[in-house]
């Protein structure tokens, strides 16, 4: 059965993500706001990114992080995910499960994200879809940077004062 369905719920996406990836047996790429991977690290997902990881399973992720995140990047390290950052792809998040299944976001406002947050994301088993998805976000590795230099980047400066970040 073909899956082509809009998701509305930041609850509903996130348990989607997990499903893909806990359905994955090669490889998982995403591409995500830092906010929600903080809500995927609450929920459980980084444990199920951990065995799969520990499985030998290609996790690579990019994302798009201040000064602020640096922690919870850190975390994301610590479980043997390949993360890069890249500022050109705000306010979006997509993941791909071995190149069959995935899910995007078509409408997503990473200000003040919370739980209850709604937002547009279409979820796929199309091939055309999913390679397309894929591509776009090989593309943004290329241009992507190794999180760890982007940590060393921003703690070379100082911590800001205010909480946007």
């Amino acid at each position: 059965m073909a899956i082509r369905e809009v998701i509305t719920t930041t609850m509903d996406a996130l348990a989607i993500c997990s499903n893909i990836v806990e359905d994955a047996n090669n490889e998982v790429i995403f591409l995500s706001p830092p906010s929600l991977l903080i809500f995927t690290s609450q929920f459980g997902l980084f444990e199920r990114i951990k065995m799969l990881t520990g499985k030998k399973i290609a996790v690579r992720g990019i994302t798009d992080f201040s000064y602020g995140y640096i922690e919870t990047m850190r975390e994301i390290l610590n479980i043997d995910v390949d993360l890069r950052h890249v500022s050109q792809y705000r306010n979006m998040f997509m993941l791909v499960g071995d190149r069959r299944e995935s899910i995007c976001s078509l409408s997503i406002v990473t200000s003040n994200l919370s739980i209850d947050t709604p937002l547009i994301a279409f979820w796929s088993d199309d091939p055309t879809y999913v390679e397309y998805l894929s591509s776009v976000f090989e593309q943004a590795w290329t241009q992507a940077t190794p999180v760890a230099q982007r940590i060393e980047e921003l703690l070379k400066g100082q911590p800001p004062t205010d909480k946007s970040c």
